[in-house]
């Protein structure tokens, strides 16, 4: 959406270059996770196709005028403390009786979690990826939305590349250690985005273990209305490279947001101050809705506003920059969608 001057928060040297070779097709007709590293599959959607994005195919969510919609969390904590959900809250956490206060050190503008071997914590992690053989590789952050599902930036997917690329993905990550262990992806699902900031900048991803089994996962949510979004404050987690060089999930706890910009009937861009660096993509905009941990956004990266001006920002523009978590019904279409859809790997 905004082409010019952004900021994308991934970690590694490479951006999709044009002489890229395209994504090769694999002949089974789904993803296998059989093979020590499967073949990653995109499920590419295209935003400019309204016959396609409001057939079945692409949006779960029958009613196309709905106001709301989510997908539910599940915390593995709860049924064994036979705890019922609470009401909507702010802040660090929810009240039902689950909860387990996060140990972490306080930075000046970041927290880091050091309690990552429980819930909600343990579903956010550290997803690695390679582009081609010989890639160095990076990072960007994602989550656990189901049992074998994880959300993360679109621009974190090796769109384009050959079937040399692959991700993991390892929930709980911190100092190089993977206390649940990791998992191939085995393909990933949305509108295609390399380097821009845009509402619409998220995938969900088919995990080849089902790690959310045992950890759970957070939930998804969306409005048409703005209010909602501005009328309290979110939390974003992720692992930027510039805190412990990526080896920690870091927090934020309390950003308000100070304008909403739709993308379509589709997406929206969730605006506020820049908190994020590189590694955060991916990372949940996040708060307790009923209880529950939702996700409400996707970290896509930092922009101005003069990028949406045609011709984009000029090198007398003094504006600042602001962060964008990508939000809306699109995303909670794609986890529905793969819930429903993509069985066992």
């Amino acid at each position: 959406m905004h082409p010019l001057r952004i900021i994308t928060l991934l970690t590694g040297p490479y951006i999709l270059l044009a002489g890229a070779v395209p994504l090769t097709k694999p002949k089974v007709s789904r993803p296998s996770c059989r093979k020590s590293k499967p073949i990653l599959e995109a499920e590419q959607l295209y935003f400019d196709d309204p016959a396609g994005y409001q057939g079945p195919f692409w949006n779960l969510a029958a009613i196309n005028d709905a106001s709301s919609g989510g997908t539910p969390a599940y915390n593995p904590d709860l049924l064994r403390w036979h705890s019922a959900s609470s009401p909507a809250q702010t802040g660090l956490h929810g009240s039902d009786s689950a909860y387990r206060p996060p140990e972490y050190h306080s930075g000046t503008d970041r927290d880091q979690i050091l309690s990552l071997r429980t819930y909600p914590w343990n579903t956010i992690g550290r997803v690695s990826f390679k582009r081609f053989k010989g890639d160095k590789g990076g990072w960007c952050t994602g989550t656990l939305v189901g049992k074998d599902l994880v959300l993360t930036a679109s621009h974190c997917f090796p769109w384009g590349y050959s079937d040399g690329s692959w991700m993991q993905f390892a929930p709980g990550f911190g100092n190089a250690t993977e206390p649940f262990g990791a998992s191939f992806i085995s393909r990933c699902r949305g509108v295609k985005n390399t380097f821009n900031v845009t509402g619409i900048d998220y995938v969900v991803c088919h995990l080849c273990q089902p790690l959310g089994e045992k950890l759970g996962w957070m939930g998804t949510r969306w409005w048409n209305d703005e209010s909602v979004y501005m009328s309290r404050s979110w939390s974003s987690s992720g692992y930027p490279i510039d805190s412990f060089h990526g080896q920690a999930q870091m927090f934020i706890p309390s950003i308000n947001l100070f304008e909403i910009e739709y993308h379509g009937d589709l997406g929206v861009e969730l605006e506020s101050h820049t908190f994020a660096s590189a590694g955060w993509s991916g990372g949940p905009m996040w708060g307790y809705i009923d209880g529950q941990a939702t996700i409400v956004g996707v970290c896509s990266g930092a922009e101005k506003d003069c990028s949406e001006r045609v011709g984009g920002c000029l090198i007398t523009d003094t504006e600042d920059y602001h962060d964008v978590s990508a939000g809306g019904k699109l995303m909670t279409d794609l986890v529905l969608y793969a819930m429903t859809h993509w069985g066992p790997a």
